[in-house]
C-alpha cells in the first residue's frame, strides 16, 4: 500500500516488479503491469477523484473506453405508387428506423416465432390410465392363463387404455419486448419495399364488397391474383375491402393497428393504402412515437 495514502480506504494499490498492479476502487477494477518506481506517480494520477468520475490512466497503463454498440439504422426506399385507377402517379418514400443487418435477421425471426407460438390455442388434451372410464375389473386372473399380467382393460398398453405421457392443456405463450416487437416489425416492412406499391385512396375507392371488384382493381395495381399472396394494409378498417378479401384465399386485409409480421414476410406483394404509408413513416421513423 503507498504509504504517502494509507489512510485512504477507497483506494487500494499493490505492486511488486514482476507481477501486475492491481487496482480496486470498490465499483471499478482495472489491472496492468508496472514496476515500484511507479507507484508513487500512480498513486498520485487517483488523488483528488472521486468514485463516480472515470479512473485516470497513468503513464504505465493504457485503457480504452469500449462504445455502445449501435444496433439501428434508417433506412429510406423508394415504392411505386399509382392511383385507385391504376395510372401511375410517380413514387413514394419509405423511411423507417430498422435494424442493422447484422442483428435483423435475428430479431425478426425471434418475433416471428412469438408471434406464431402465441397463437397455438394450447387446448390439445389426452386422458390418463386414471381418467378413462372403466377399467375397475381385473381382466383375468393373475396366474394359469398364459398371458401377461393385467389389473385394468385401461392401461395404456391395451387398446382403449389411457395415454402416456400424452398432451395436456398448456399456455404455449412468450414474451418480446415492445421496442423489440417495433423495430422487428420495421425491418418487416422495411424489407418488402422491394415488393410494395402505394395506393392513392383505397378506402374512399371501394365503394362495393365485391371479391371480383377488388379483385379487378388488385391486377390494375400490378398484382397477379392468381399466383401471388398478397398482403393489404389500410389505415382504418373499412368493411367493404374487409368483406371484399374475406372470401379471396390469396389476400390478407388488415388496418395499421393489427399488423402482423408473418403475414407481411409470407406476402408476395404488398398492397398500402397512401395514408397507411404516412402512418408508418410517422409511426416507425427515426423519431416516431414507436420508439418514445
Amino acid at each position: 500500500v503507498c504509504p504517502t495514502h494509507s489512510d485512504r480506504t477507497d483506494l487500494v494499490v499493490t505492486f511488486c516488479t514482476e507481477t501486475p498492479i492491481e487496482v480496486d476502487t470498490r465499483a471499478r477494477k482495472m489491472s496492468f503491469t508496472a514496476s515500484t518506481t511507479h507507484a508513487h506517480s500512480l498513486c498520485a494520477s487517483f488523488r483528488g477523484q472521486s468514485l463516480n468520475n472515470k479512473i485516470a490512466t497513468s503513464s504505465a497503463t493504457t485503457t480504452t473506453a469500449r462504445a455502445t454498440p449501435k444496433f439501428t439504422v434508417v433506412s429510406a426506399a423508394s415504392v411505386g405508387k399509382v392511383k385507385f385507377d391504376g395510372s401511375s402517379a410517380g413514387e413514394a418514400n419509405l423511411d423507417l428506423k430498422v435494424a442493422r443487418s447484422e442483428v435483423a435477421k435475428g430479431i425478426v425471426h425471434k418475433y416471428v416465432v412469438m408471434v406464431r407460438q402465441n397463437a397455438r390455442r394450447g387446448t390439445a388434451s389426452t386422458l390418463t390410465k386414471s381418467e378413462v372410464r372403466g377399467g375397475g375389473k381385473k381382466p383375468y386372473k393373475q396366474k394359469g392363463t398364459g398371458n401377461a399380467r393385467q389389473g385394468s382393460k385401461r392401461s395404456p398398453l391395451l387398446p382403449g387404455g389411457g395415454i402416456t405421457f400424452g398432451p395436456k392443456p398448456k399456455d404455449w405463450s412468450i414474451k418480446m419486448n415492445k421496442k423489440e416487437r417495433r423495430l422487428a416489425m420495421a425491418t418487416a416492412i422495411q424489407s418488402a419495399a422491394s415488393s410494395m406499391v402505394v395506393v392513392d385512396d383505397i378506402n374512399s375507392g371501394v365503394t362495393v364488397p365485391k371479391s371480383k371488384a377488388f379483385q379487378d382493381n388488385l391486377k390494375s395495381w400490378g398484382v397477379n391474383v392468381d399466383d401471388e399472396k398478397t398482403y393489404v394494409i389500410t389505415k382504418d378498417a373499412p368493411k367493404e375491402v374487409e368483406l371484399a378479401t374475406r372470401n379471396m384465399a390469396r389476400v390478407v386485409h388488415a388496418d395499421i393497428t393489427k399488423l402482423n409480421v408473418y403475414d407481411v414476410l409470407n406476402a408476395d406483394k404488398v398492397v398500402v393504402d397512401e395514408a397507411a404509408l404516412g402512418y408508418l413513416n410517422e409511426f416507425y421513423g427515426a423519431s416516431g412515437g414507436a420508439w418514445a
